[in-house]
């Protein structure tokens, strides 16, 4: 029980989605890292099925995640915004005036709020980038199902648009970052901004995990899906399970799953990272061929050997540190234009 637990508690952490129907592409050597074997070795990984997901008290997936590792907590606030009462977490472990901005969108499958357990990344993210990190906790299912993630997303990023720069943040030069759940909310975000004219405002998207493509019938298309589905983190039931909870009838919807959106033209450049043993290795090839053909610029990398978001690596990791560096590299270029 104590081993199913701990696996439920790491599924919290990220989103089940459908991979699109894709070619698929290789990034190493098909052997999964020594290090991601001992990691699930470790926490006595096991594949659930739909029905053992859904006869479980559903507070045991959206409240259990990684366990907290203490950081300063003077290098954080606690604020809510808008009218709805968002609560975001406001990261300036160096107390920067007119530094960078980055939004991040937390994982989870839509499910998982945003957990104390994450804190420490987020934290570091901001030493790391030299940015004030502010941290959505948006609404999440299945008390508050599509678009209740969606809307307070949009509105967050808009308000700390207009209000970034009261907490040291240089409006100018903001990034949204998402993991999963979060990467395909960051995509909705773009979308939606450049509708209203405000994409100019978003200088770069970071999306680690994405997943484009929620309709049921794209779960067996996806050959990374398919080679994937089973044994490595993320399970075909799994993403049932966080289809259902989430937009149950909303598939369709191209703020659910927005490779549906036709024209990308104008959407800010991006960096896509992906993972060769992730089910959604291949929309993260797919939505970067679609902005590159529309004329957005793309940095990307797939990771060999590496599960859904990178998870399992230690710290210290020369992939997390090559991560780190390509996001870099893209703020810079991006802040320069």
């Amino acid at each position: 029980m104590m081993k199913k637990s701990i696996v439920v508690a790491l599924l919290g952490i990220v989103l089940w989605v459908m991979p699109q129907g894709l070619i698929a592409q290789t990034c190493g050597t098909g052997e999964l890292d020594p290090r991601i074997s001992y990691f699930l070795k470790l926490i006595g990984y096991q594949d659930f099925t739909l029905e053992e997901l859904r006869a479980m008290p559903i507070d045991n997936i959206k409240y259990a995640g990684p366990p907290p590792m203490p950081y300063p907590k003077e290098d954080v606030r606690r604020i809510k915004i808008t009218e709805d009462s968002i609560p975001v977490l406001v990261f300036n472990p160096t107390n920067a005036r007119e530094a960078p901005i980055i939004i991040n969108y937390h994982g989870g499958g839509f499910i998982s709020p945003l957990l104390e357990g994450l804190e420490h990344s987020l934290w570091q993210e901001a030493r790391t980038y030299g940015a004030i990190v502010f941290a959505v906790d948006y609404r999440v299912a299945p008390e508050h199902k599509f678009p209740a993630a969606v809307d307070d997303s949009y509105n967050a990023f808009q308000w700390i648009a207009a209000h970034g720069g009261e907490f040291g943040g240089d409006t100018n030069r903001m990034v949204l970052m998402g993991n999963s759940a979060g990467a395909n909310l960051v995509t909705v975000i773009t979308h939606r901004a450049r509708k209203e004219g405000l994409a100019g405002k978003i200088k770069l998207q970071v999306l680690n995990g994405l997943p484009v493509d929620l309709r049921p019938g794209h779960l067996e298309t996806s050959v990374s899906y398919r080679e994937n589905a089973w044994g490595y983190f993320q399970t075909k039931d799994a993403t049932y399970f966080s289809i259902e909870t989430y937009a149950p009838g909303a598939y369709d919807h191209p703020e659910v799953s927005p490779i549906l959106t036709e024209d990308l033209a104008g959407l800010p450049p991006a960096v896509m990272i992906t993972a060769e043993f992730d089910p959604f290795r291949d929309d993260g090839f797919l939505y970067a061929a679609r902005l590159r053909e529309a004329g957005v610029k793309v940095w990307d990398k797939c990771f060999p050997g590496q599960i859904h978001c990178l998870i399992g690596l230690p710290p210290d990791a020369e992939q997390l540190q090559e991560f780190a560096a390509l996001v870099l590299t893209a703020m810079q270029e991006c802040f320069a234009d």
